[in-house]
């Protein structure tokens, strides 16, 4: 039983993985209602962030969005 539990929670969470890199807007319901349930709580503000990050629909951005130096204040960076 425990095996069944243990490799369902693995395809669930690759299945996820997957999902939001193929079709991240598939998945904006979830983090914005994670991003909600945290937000009532002081625990794990990194895990609020990111959810916040990601519900919204700038941070579904790739490419030159996501690139720490790509402003060009420095030349770039990321390319």
């Amino acid at each position: 039983m425990t095996q069944i539990i243990l490799v369902a929670l693995i395809v669930v969470f690759c299945a996820a993985y997957w999902l939001q890199k193929l079709a991240p807007a598939t998945l904006v319901p979830f983090w914005r209602s994670l991003a909600g349930l945290l937000r009532n709580t002081q625990h794990l503000p990194g895990l609020r962030a990111r959810a916040e990050r990601l519900a919204t629909p700038g941070g579904l951005r790739t490419g030159c969005g996501s690139c720490k130096n790509c402003d060009g204040g420095k030349g770039g960076g990321c390319h």
